[in-house]
């Protein structure tokens, strides 16, 4: 396990993808340009999202996830194995409005036929001198696509097509870790949904009959997927859902924090708390001493900028519950974890960028 307290201000993955980004992606998806001139836009807007990330002040900088059309792609778009035909919807809510986002089942074998992960580093790698993140779904997350009824002619189980997942992915970490990636954050609303009776149910409904025996299988999955990488400062984000400024599930972390936080071998814990959905700071007593957690107090959900003196209070109660040199900052979520983004602009986005990195300097003195 390796750890990097330094890190005071990052982001969560995703920024907003700049319209002719989404033009390409679509043109792409409909065949009407290739590969190359796609890749051709996507570099210029990814020089300009380290650029601003840069200028922003921030200690960790992302692609943005320009690459992207989901946050979950590095496991979706990359793998063969799994199909669209018999997706499965995520629910959001939120903003007086609803939604679904649609996911592939795996319905044969696993096999890697793109590495989108490597081309994301190499690129970033290559065009900052800032310390770097990879993103990618945690186990617990991917878990979600073996559905019953339909993925039992691949997998007889949905622990057989973790494992194998976790194998896979394990490869993955590797040679990312030989391209020189030394931070990398793992993605898993779903570990939220066992917060709550009703995200409880959204886990039955994908045959997943006790959340708790689910809980302890995934902790131990993503556990075996950065086992053995001691060079990697490792993170896990937590949220409740993030697409078009909806969220899928609320409740506070107390049913899982003493468990996840202490079981979990990652050294950071980006968590979200930008809402009431998020509940108190109490669950940050069961951290442990190895660990820092990441406060989400910034809102990618919404425009209104938050104040320094909204922030610091909130820093100063988290601090009642672990000590403040174990804390960092961040926004909730990313700017844009599905295409379309959050309902905000990129005015809003870089004044909230510079709100963490200001604040986290005031804090932290970094």
């Amino acid at each position: 396990m390796a750890s990097d307290g330094s890190y005071r201000a990052e982001v969560i993955g995703s920024l907003l993808r700049p319209p002719e980004v989404k033009q390409a992606m679509q043109g792409a998806a409909e065949g009407r340009i290739g590969r190359d001139e796609l890749e051709r836009v996507q570099d210029r807007a990814i020089l300009d999202a380290i650029a601003l990330q840069e200028a922003c002040g921030l200690d960790v900088i992302t692609d943005g996830e320009y690459r992207r059309a989901i946050f979950w792609d590095p496991v979706i778009a990359t793998l063969d194995g799994l199909t669209l035909d018999v997706a499965s919807p995520v629910s959001f809510g939120g903003s007086g409005s609803q939604d679904d986002v649609r996911l592939p089942a795996v319905t044969g074998k696993l096999a890697l036929r793109d590495s989108l992960l490597q081309r994301e580093m190499r690129f970033l790698l290559a065009h900052t001198a800032r310390p770097t993140k990879a993103t990618m779904p945690a186990m617990a997350q991917a878990s979600a696509l073996w559905l019953p009824g339909l993925s039992e002619g691949a997998y007889a189980t949905r622990e057989a097509y973790v494992a194998e997942l976790v194998e896979v992915m394990r490869g993955e970490i590797g040679r990312l870790v030989q391209m020189g990636v030394r931070y990398i954050q793992l993605d898993s609303p779903r570990y939220t949904y066992v917060c709550s009776e009703a995200g409880r149910e959204r886990l039955r409904g994908l045959g997943i009959d006790d959340p708790d025996v689910w809980l302890t299988e995934m902790i131990a999955f993503d556990n075996r997927l950065i086992e053995g990488f001691d060079d990697v400062t490792f993170g896990l984000h937590l949220c409740r859902g993030n697409h078009r400024s909806m969220w899928s599930v609320e409740g506070a972390y107390d049913p899982i924090a003493e468990r996840l936080f202490n079981e979990i071998r990652v050294d950071r814990l980006l968590l979200e708390y930008d809402s009431p959905r998020a509940g108190t700071f109490e669950p940050l007593r069961y951290v442990p001493s190895n660990k820092v957690a990441v406060l989400g107090l910034i809102s990618t959900k919404e425009a209104r900028l938050e104040s320094r003196d909204e922030i610091l209070p909130r820093i100063e109660e988290a601090a009642r519950f672990m000590p403040l040199d174990r804390l960092a900052l961040s926004p909730q979520c990313g700017f844009a974890s599905t295409l379309p983004g959050n309902l905000l602009g990129e005015h809003e986005q870089r004044q909230k960028l510079e709100l963490v990195a200001n604040v986290a300097r005031e804090v932290w003195g970094t």
